[in-house]
């Protein structure tokens, strides 16, 4: 039995089954928005007083109305519908009952999960729009608050290869966590540490792996403790960066300077700085984490390898418009 204040939260992966929604670029609707559903049943275990249930967990064929008719017999408090969109266009946008207007409770828990999914999202380049509504069917005959995103066109390439890789997909789901902890106002769960004898075991070094996302190639493959991403004597700017620690909890902060934007927010282990499908430059980056002595340096155009740096330092150059073109990066 389910105590009173819990939050009903019914997941619904658009299409399943014989009905593989939109299809474009090697991909299936039905398989990224399971993928995707199941990253954010994942992530809300993490939060106190929340249930889940989800409309499929496997490729199998469910109605519309079976959906709805699921979601009010149970006594859900939120609806999400996660769709993937086509037709030719690009980015993310979300979806309300179009007879609901603006200055509902419905509006304002849209409002927080579109921009906790901008926030995550917008640095691969991901056009943002908007807040829309419509007369979708799980948003009408839904009896409780209820939210349908469409996460980018997999008729487009440029969409289709974000939504190829995993790291873009886990940055979908904690932007949809993010933004129903603050709609709904969930707290996270503490975790308890229980203190024990230490026991000596052998452990790996902490190590350090990067990806480099380079014009006219993608991404370019995972590079560890000092070996190059990215190219030199080709001209081809760094248009992003994705770092991530092993063998160590200790955190790491990253940011990068984009061309005509700025320094980005800072970002963490395996998220990603700059931007992608956007065509602009990587001209600096800076990265810092607390107990270990990270160093790294960055190949700009027209200047060559600069000095090593390290916590915090910047490599490469602001306000010169000099492209990144490669970057090293080793622990010591």
């Amino acid at each position: 039995m389910e105590c009173d204040n819990v939050t009903k939260i019914f997941i619904d992966a658009g299409h399943g089954g014989t009905d593989p929604g939109a299809v474009g670029n090697g991909l299936q609707e039905k398989n990224l928005t399971l993928a995707i559903a199941k990253k954010i049943e994942k992530l809300l275990k993490d939060y106190n007083n929340v249930s889940v249930k989800m409309s499929r967990s496997t490729d199998t064929t469910v109605s519309l109305t079976q959906r709805t008719n699921a979601a009010n017999a149970w006594g859900a408090d939120f609806f999400l519908a996660i769709h993937i969109n086509s037709g030719g266009g690009t980015g993310y946008e979300e979806y309300r009952y179009n007879k609901i207007s603006t200055n509902t409770a419905t509006y304002k828990k849209q409002s927080a999960i579109h921009q906790a999914v901008m926030a995550e999202i917008k640095p691969f380049g991901v056009i943002d729009r908007g807040i829309k509504s419509a007369d979708y069917h799980v948003l009408r005959e839904s009896n409780m608050d209820a939210i349908l995103t469409e996460n980018l066109f997999i008729d487009t390439i440029a969409d289709a290869e974000l939504l190829k890789q995993d790291n873009f997909l886990n940055a979908i789901a904690r932007g949809h966590v993010a933004g129903l902890a603050k709609a709904l106002n969930l707290q996270k769960k503490v975790k308890e540490v229980v203190a024990s004898k230490p026991v000596q075991t052998p452990t790996s070094s902490p190590s350090i792996v990067y990806e480099a996302h380079v014009q006219g190639i993608g991404w370019q493959g995972n590079k560890r403790d000092g070996n190059t991403a990215g190219t030199t004597g080709e001209s081809r700017r760094v248009e992003a960066l994705t770092v991530r620690l092993e063998n160590t909890d200790l955190k790491l902060e990253m940011q990068g300077h984009v061309q005509g934007l700025g320094w980005t927010n800072t970002r963490g282990s395996g998220e990603v700085i700059g931007t992608v499908g956007s065509g602009l430059r990587l001209e600096a980056i800076k990265l810092k984490v607390s107990g270990l002595n990270v160093q790294y340096r960055v190949h700009v155009e027209q200047d060559g390898w600069t000095d090593w740096k390290k916590n915090g330092e910047i490599a490469g150059t602001t306000g010169q418009n000099k492209r990144i073109e490669a970057v090293e990066i080793k622990l010591s």
